[in-house]
């Protein structure tokens, strides 16, 4: 994914760190293709990888996890969460908040189109995805007729790798909560859309 006509964003604020965390360098960009839908690319160089889940909604967060979580409809505080380990194995939900998630395959047959990726950049590697989230699977979670159009949605990007030998929890917008915790709608940043 070539990063040209949209802000890539770093994934640089660290929360709740303790001895032997690591702060892996990552990265975030959010775009829309029109009559396409939503795109995200994300991507970090980190070290000592974990990817043990196998299937869709797995606890992928444990494994060395990229996520974006966005509101993509205006007037709906139901936000869309894609977690992602390096296979591509994702989890997914919609809800206001932690406590009030379903899981998007309860609702809808379609699905987000995830295309992993490694990256080699100065003798570094990322591993990373690029993700697809179509308009069609927007308007059928959100009940509308969704159309991708040039707008300042809310939103966040995450790094994390709950269970790795070098844990992390790494976020774009930061979160001031004392324990970790990503479902934390009020503590999402305006995330400016751009079509490419």
């Amino acid at each position: 994914a070539e990063a040209k006509n949209f802000p890539v964003v770093a994934i640089n604020s660290f929360h709740w760190e303790k001895e032997g965390y690591s702060r892996p360098e990552s990265y975030a960009a959010l775009f829309a293709v029109e009559g396409e839908g939503l795109h995200a690319v994300l991507w970090s160089f980190e070290e000592n990888i974990r990817c043990e889940c196998i299937n869709r909604d797995d606890p992928v967060y444990t494994d060395s996890c990229l996520e974006v979580f966005l509101m993509p409809v205006e007037g709906d505080d139901r936000y869309i969460n894609f977690e992602v380990n390096k296979s591509g194995v994702y989890l997914s939900e919609i809800g206001t908040c932690r406590n009030d998630r379903v899981f998007i395959k309860s609702l809808t047959d379609l699905e987000p189109v995830i295309e992993t990726m490694e990256i080699t950049e100065n003798g570094k590697t990322a591993w990373g995805y690029e993700i697809i989230i179509p308009e069609r699977l927007i308007s059928e979670l959100y009940g509308i007729d969704y159309r991708v159009v040039e707008s300042k949605i809310k939103g966040n990007f995450y790094k994390c790798a709950e269970l790795s030998k070098n844990p992390h929890f790494g976020s774009f917008f930061p979160i001031k909560t004392e324990k970790p915790d990503f479902h934390r709608p009020e503590f999402f940043g305006v995330i400016e859309l751009r079509k490419v």
